[in-house]
């Protein structure tokens, strides 16, 4: 009977893991820097980290007003070569109607917010730290089960 029990919840709990790994849709953005089966490999074994991703390309930046770019002391932000995974040409444009941060290449610090120049545009693009990004992750995901 102790067994009969045990495998009928382990069941229960491959379902449900199963319907919310095919409930985590993976945002298009995604594929500017993952590969189609990396990304279908993430989604099957750690919904979770689709599910933190798709946040990323929305929440984890601002963009700011910049006075006088052409003398800041900021890193320009350049493309990312999917490929290579390598820094490419310097982003040049901003256009915020198709901005997509996984374009790009940058680094997260884990304690302090990290800022990239667009080009002359006279705009920054400046990423929350690692600590605050996961604090905010935490307090979206709290109020989106809140909601369920």
């Amino acid at each position: 009977m102790f067994m009969k029990k045990n495998i009928l919840l382990l069941s229960l709990i491959l379902m449900v893991m199963g319907a919310y790994s095919q409930s985590v849709t993976i945002d298009s953005r995604l594929y500017a820097k993952y590969a189609e089966e990396d990304l279908l490999r993430i989604q099957s074994n750690n919904p979770a980290d689709i599910e933190y991703m798709n946040w990323f390309v929305e929440n984890a930046f601002v963009v700011k007003e910049i006075r006088n770019p052409e003398t800041s002391a900021f890193p320009k932000l350049r493309y990312m070569d999917k490929e290579t995974k390598m820094a490419g040409s310097e982003v040049a444009a901003y256009n915020p109607e198709t901005f997509n941060v996984m374009e790009y290449d940058f680094e997260i610090d884990p304690k302090s917010s990290s800022a990239y120049l667009i080009g002359n545009t006279g705009k920054l693009l400046v990423f929350y730290s690692g600590e605050t990004l996961t604090k905010l992750f935490n307090e979206y995901r709290r109020t989106q089960h809140e909601n369920e």
